[in-house]
């Protein structure tokens, strides 16, 4: 019997950070890429495949290399001939709030449709069983891309491939709010799971509470619901139909908060693909993001995050 495969969607990007020593450190990061590393983490069994652009330049090769590293596929990553890969830099307050700047315009994750009909190869892709996107893989996308990026989302879900959605809204990556409304109205409406956290839904639509997200997400068909309220908790449901609450339970402390959302959507989609009830992996991606938030960048030192897991799994067996 073939593993599970899971299939992430986005950008990879050069991350750069000042270290102790008030120097530059580097590794490779984006949302959909991070939940992917966690994922892998979390179950390694998984066939785990990124579909992105990179390009010719020295940071992609090492790039390339950093995925196979984290036992990421790397077969999907299309090669710009024109186009390298973004940039983003991190500063940290000294409550753990981050800081960006970006230099991504262009980058070659942003051609992806285009290396995708160069390349003609969606035809020749293995069957994946879980798709994961982000409302950052549509943001970066040219406008002319966009609705032929739903459309590829459409046909492999029509292949039998669940779809996973995380609306990660940054408004700065769109032209105004209708605009974000437009394009992720639509990628909800091609999705089985959704993400959001209830304060993409408070900037972008008004929503005020989790029952206007959940009548929101009915509207457009979404199976399981997955709602992070912050300090509220989150709460889940099915069908429209409530399934559970998990509480809030605050990290030891909190260094740097960039990749809680992803480290969350990396395990919680591990532990559904491979069959655990929707609570237990609410409980399980949570105490993975509360983990994360105590540690500086995105992704996590390898042997601190498989001590953790060994250690949660240990404590609930």
């Amino acid at each position: 019997m073939p593993n599970p495969s899971l299939l992430a969607i986005g950008e990879c990007m050069l991350e750069l950070s000042l270290n102790e020593h008030a120097g530059l450190s580097h590794s490779f990061a984006g949302d959909t890429y991070n939940s992917l590393v966690y994922a892998k983490r979390w179950e390694d069994s998984l066939d785990c495949y990124f579909l992105t652009g990179v390009g010719q330049d020295a940071f992609s090769t090492l790039m390339t290399e950093h995925w196979l590293q984290q036992g990421i596929n790397s077969q999907l990553a299309l090669t710009s001939t024109d186009n390298n890969v973004g940039i983003y830099a991190i500063q940290n307050d000294p409550s753990g709030e981050r800081h960006f700047d970006y230099w991504r315009k262009d980058s070659a994750a942003t051609q992806l449709m285009q290396l995708i009909e160069k390349n003609d190869c969606q035809a020749n892709w293995p069957h994946f069983d879980l798709v994961y996107f982000s409302g950052i893989t549509l943001a970066i996308l040219p406008e002319a891309d966009k609705s032929g990026f739903i459309k590829m989302i459409t046909l492999l879900k029509a292949k039998g491939s669940k779809i996973a959605l995380d609306p990660n809204y940054r408004p700065k990556m769109w032209r105004n709010k209708q605009h974000a409304s437009q394009w992720l109205e639509a990628a909800y409406h091609v999705s089985d799971i959704v993400l959001p956290g209830t304060e993409d839904h408070l900037d972008l639509l008004g929503h005020q509470s989790v029952d206007e997200i959940v009548d929101f997400c009915n509207q457009h068909s979404v199976t399981e619901l997955v709602i992070k309220a912050g300090k509220e908790g989150v709460f889940s449901f099915v069908d429209g139909q409530a399934n559970c609450m998990v509480p809030f339970v605050p990290a030891k402390c909190q260094r740097d908060t960039t990749a809680a959302g992803d480290s969350f959507a990396g395990v919680y989609l591990a532990c559904r693909i491979r069959g655990e009830q929707i609570k237990s992996a609410i409980e399980q991606a949570s105490s993975a993001a509360g983990l994360v938030v105590q540690h500086q960048g995105a992704i996590v030192e390898h042997d601190i995050f498989d001590a953790f897991r060994r250690n949660l799994n240990h404590i609930s067996n």
